[in-house]
C-alpha cells in the first residue's frame, strides 16, 4: 500500500531504529504510522500502526529492541500518555481474529481503545476521580464487555481507585 504525500496530515519524529530515524505519520483520516528503516532493509517501510500515537510507539518498543523513544525539546511537545495492553482478557476467538484493547492514559483521562489489526472500533473514555475510575462515554459491542470490564479494572487497581461508576445521564 503506498500513501501519497496529500494523505499525509502531519509527521513528527519518533526516535531511532538501529542508528536510523523512525517518523510518525499521521493520516488525514488519524491512523497513524511508524516509518522507518528496519535493520537489514535499504528502504524505508512501515514498523508499527495504530490509532493513537502513544499505542504506535508501545508497539515500537515491544516489537524492536533496538527502538530509542526521541526525546522532546519542551514539556509541551511530550505525549505523556501511558499505554497498557489488556488484550488478555479478550476470547480467544477474538484475540485470533486480530482484536486488542489497550488502556491509554494521559494525567486523569483514561481512554479504553478496542482495535481490530491497530485499527480504533471501539472506545470507553473514563477519567479517574479521586477514588474512582468513571465512564463517561461508551461505545462498544456487548461481545467487548468482559474484556472492557476486566481491562478497567486492572486499571482501577494499578491507579489505587477502589471503585469503578458509570457516569448517568
Amino acid at each position: 500500500m503506498q500513501i501519497t504525500p496529500n494523505e499525509i496530515e502531519s509527521i513528527e519524529e519518533a526516535g531511532m531504529l538501529n542508528g536510523q530515524p523512525v517518523k510518525l505519520l499521521r493520516t488525514k483520516g488519524g491512523f497513524w504510522i511508524a516509518v522507518g528503516t528496519n535493520q537489514g532493509k535499504s528502504r524505508e517501510e512501515a514498523l508499527a500502526a495504530g490509532s493513537h500515537p502513544a499505542i504506535v510507539k508501545y508497539n515500537l518498543e515491544k516489537q524492536y529492541s533496538g527502538y530509542q523513544p526521541a526525546l522532546m525539546k519542551s514539556e509541551i511537545s511530550m505525549n505523556p500518555a501511558v499505554v497498557v495492553k489488556h488484550s488478555h482478557y479478550l476470547s480467544e476467538d477474538l484475540r485470533k481474529s486480530g482484536h486488542d484493547v489497550y488502556s491509554v492514559q494521559a494525567g486523569t483521562n483514561i481512554e479504553f481503545q478496542i482495535t481490530k489489526h491497530d485499527i480504533k472500533i471501539g472506545s470507553v473514555q473514563t477519567t479517574l476521580e479521586k477514588d474512582a475510575i468513571v465512564v463517561n462515554d461508551m461505545q462498544i459491542g456487548k461481545e467487548f464487555s468482559h474484556a472492557i470490564a476486566g481491562a478497567t479494572a486492572e486499571k482501577a487497581l494499578s491507579c489505587g481507585a477502589a471503585k469503578v461508576r458509570i457516569q448517568g445521564k
